[in-house]
This record gives C-alpha cells, sequence and structure tokens, in this order.
C-alpha cells in the first residue's frame, strides 16, 4: 500500500513540472486545421500612397460599354505657324516604329504639300506714292495708310517709295519721277490737281502706270494711256440729285477750287434756278442767308463743306424755314455730320455718295493702317488705284472697275436718320 501511495505522489510531482501544452482535439465532421504562412499570393505594394494622390484618368465608354479613346493634346517642337509667317523646315522626330525610309517618304510628302500652297510666281510689288504737300498734305498720310493696308491684306511682298514733291512745279515733278525710274518702280500713285496734267503729260513714259486718285478725265486734257484718272464725278452725282428738284431751284456755293466746280456742274445740268449765294468761307450771320432768299418749299441745293451746311440746317429750323427737299454731293457724306447737327435737322435732307461697299477684313486692315475708304472718297479712290496697279487690271476684291483709263464710279442716294446714312432704294 505504501508502495502504491509513493508512485502516485512521484506521478503527481513529474506533471506538475512539466511545462503546459495545448492540445488541438479531433471533433467529429470536422477537420483540423494547421497555419501555415502563405507565400508569393500577395504582392508588396509600393505605389498605393503616390497613386491615390495623381490625378486619376478618366475612360470614358459608349452606349455598348466600349471605351472612348481620347485624343492626346498636340505638343509643338516650335509655335504653330500663323498666316502670313513663312515657313521654313522644321527638324522632325522619329515616331515610334518607323523606319528610316517611312520617315523619309512622310517628310517628302510633307514638302510637297507645303510646296503647293506656296505661291511662287509672285513677286515684290513695287509702288511709288507721289505727292505735293503744300496742296494736298491733309489726304496724303490716310492714302499712304491705304495703300500700305491694302499691301499687307494681299500678304503682298511689297515696298513703297513715298515722295513729297512739295509743290507742282515742272522741276519737281520731273525730279520725284527721276528717282521712281533709278528704282526700278512702273507703278505709281500720284496726288496731282488738274494744274499738273501738262508736265505729267511731258514727263510720264509709256512703261510707267501712274494713277491719279484726284483728278477725272473729262476734265483735262491727255492722250496718254500711262495716265489713269480716278476723281470721282461730281457731275454724275448732281445729276442723279436732280431727280428730286422742282422748279423752284436755290444753290448755296462756296468760293473755292471745289465749290466753283460744283456751280459750274449745277449750272449745266440744272436750267431753271432762281436764286443763288455765295456762302463766304468766314460767314457767320446765317439769319438774313436762310430768312431771306425765299427758301420754303424750295429744291435747296448745298455745294458747301460740313461745317458751313451744318450751321446752314440748324438755322433753317431756327428760323422756322421749311425748303422742300436739301440736296448735297459727296462733300457732305461724313458721318461728322450728325455730330453738328440734330435729328429734326436732317430730315429733309438727301446725300449722294459714289464709295462702294468692300470686303469688311480688307476695310479694317485699311483702318489699322491709318486710311479710311468707308467715307473718305480719296482714300477709296486710293483704294480703287493700287487694286487695279496691283493686279494689273480689275478684279472682284473691289467693286469699281477702270474703263478707258478712268475710275467708273456709281452714285447712290442716302438719306439721314437718327443713327447715319441710309440708302434710299
Amino acid at each position: 500500500m505504501k508502495q502504491i501511495i509513493a508512485l502516485v505522489v512521484l506521478v503527481f510531482l513529474f506533471f506538475g513540472c512539466t511545462p503546459k501544452q495545448t492540445v488541438q482535439l479531433k471533433m467529429p465532421n470536422k477537420q483540423s486545421y494547421v497555419a501555415k504562412p502563405v507565400k508569393n499570393t500577395v504582392k508588396e505594394d509600393k505605389t498605393t500612397v503616390v497613386e491615390e494622390l495623381a490625378p486619376i484618368d478618366i475612360i470614358e465608354t459608349d452606349n455598348k460599354g466600349k471605351s472612348i479613346k481620347k485624343e492626346e493634346p498636340v505638343e509643338y517642337e516650335v509655335a504653330p505657324i500663323i498666316e502670313g509667317d513663312k515657313i521654313e523646315s522644321q527638324p522632325q522626330t522619329k515616331p515610334k516604329g518607323s523606319s528610316e525610309n517611312q520617315i523619309e517618304n512622310a517628310t517628302e510628302n510633307r514638302v510637297a504639300d507645303t510646296q503647293i500652297e506656296i505661291d511662287t510666281t509672285k513677286v515684290k510689288m513695287k509702288v511709288a506714292f507721289l505727292y505735293p504737300s503744300n496742296l494736298v498734305s491733309k489726304y496724303a498720310k490716310s492714302s499712304i495708310g491705304t495703300v500700305s493696308g491694302y499691301l499687307s491684306h494681299q500678304n503682298s511682298d511689297y515696298e513703297l517709295m513715298v515722295i513729297d514733291t512739295e509743290s507742282e512745279s515742272s522741276a519737281s515733278i520731273s525730279s520725284a519721277f527721276e528717282k521712281v525710274r533709278n528704282a526700278n518702280i512702273k507703278n505709281v500713285i500720284a496726288l496731282f490737281t488738274p494744274n499738273s496734267i501738262g508736265t505729267l503729260n511731258n514727263v510720264v513714259s509709256s512703261d510707267l502706270k501712274v494713277y491719279l486718285p484726284l483728278i477725272e478725265k473729262r476734265d483735262v486734257s491727255s492722250n496718254s494711256d500711262s495716265l489713269i484718272f480716278g476723281s470721282i464725278s461730281y457731275e454724275d452725282q448732281i445729276r442723279k440729285l436732280t431727280d428730286y428738284s422742282s422748279s423752284n431751284n436755290v444753290m448755296f456755293y462756296q468760293d473755292s477750287y471745289l465749290g466753283s466746280k460744283l456751280k459750274r456742274s449745277y449750272d449745266s445740268l440744272v436750267s431753271d434756278v432762281r436764286y443763288r449765294k455765295e456762302i463766304n468761307k468766314n460767314e457767320n450771320n446765317f439769319k438774313g442767308i436762310v430768312s431771306g432768299a425765299g427758301l420754303n418749299n424750295s429744291t435747296l441745293f448745298l455745294n458747301t463743306d460740313i461745317v458751313k451746311t451744318s450751321m446752314i440746317l440748324s438755322q433753317l429750323r431756327a428760323y422756322d424755314v421749311y425748303p422742300k427737299v436739301v440736296l448735297s454731293t459727296q462733300l457732305n457724306y461724313d458721318p461728322l455730320l450728325m455730330t453738328l447737327t440734330q435729328n429734326q435737322d436732317r430730315e429733309k435732307l438727301i446725300v449722294a455718295n459714289s464709295i462702294d461697299v468692300v470686303d469688311k477684313e480688307l476695310r479694317d486692315e485699311i483702318s489699322t493702317f491709318g486710311g479710311n475708304i468707308q467715307y473718305e472718297w480719296v482714300d477709296y479712290s486710293t483704294l480703287v488705284g493700287i487694286n487695279y496697279l496691283y493686279y494689273g487690271k480689275n478684279s472682284s476684291l473691289v467693286p469699281t472697275k477702270i474703263e478707258n483709263n478712268q475710275a467708273i464710279y456709281n452714285p447712290r442716294l442716302f438719306s439721314c436718320t437718327e443713327f447715319g446714312f441710309s440708302e434710299i432704294k
């Protein structure tokens, strides 16, 4: 008995000192699992943080769920070519996956296309602009701007020589044309008056083309094919305006070159003129003029400049004098009239205009250079001339044509509204 008790004690001491172990029991209908390390099932993510902060590409899809390829922005090695720039060859970048032969063929095709677009037949346009500053300085600057603006619009490689002859003496005109010949220039625009025609007949050679914006062919005597005349016809305008005249005709005019010319044209076309009145340059008192001429229900023709015309129109209404109609030529086709008069002052006024409508881009280009082909007839006449010299003939770019060395204008009539001129159809 003692031996059995001693054996039990020894067993108890042995198990009490052994480390504790966990025994996994096998339960019915279940399998035992042993945890093992899993290798190569998940790769280490070293870019997650960066990608979360980077922009996300959005892929668009169509109605069928197919992805739509978005165009990548074009990258230029140089700035894009703007119209008017000179096109020069640029270094080519080799596309990925292209052979040398493919690159050469593509380059040759692009060069061929470029050569087709370039007009290699166009030569430099050389033109001389002559003017006597003592006589026509107020027209010269804007007319020069008209020439420059036109040639710029044409993207032309041009050379413009400007010569101030100061006067229309034979010596100064001859000297100017000698400079033109030395510069090998064949096309000339000259702001000379009819007084210069005798000298021009002598010094202009047959190899030149000289356009004269201020001279009308019917006013001079010339048989030279080298002289081309561009002045508008005031006589044609007066003839157009006489459709509105009556038997009670009255005409005011000024003692100037243009005023005298208008008076002669008016007298030749209107036979039954009841009263003519010269308006002095320094005239300021219009009360007696407008109230003492019997202007009520008359046809009043104003061959006066825009300042005098504006004063007469305002004084007519101020003294309750009401002509049946007031007529005027290109002399008063000027938006300044809207500033100098009230709308009621212009209700009976009809103005003739020979300036035609041209392309808006051309008009804006010329305006940028200081020309005004919309209201200044000398600028418009200059445009007619440079267009004819540029092409060597008439072109559709400018409506007014040149026939038998004279620009042919189509006078139109305009009424005056609150906002400006409105053509009478």
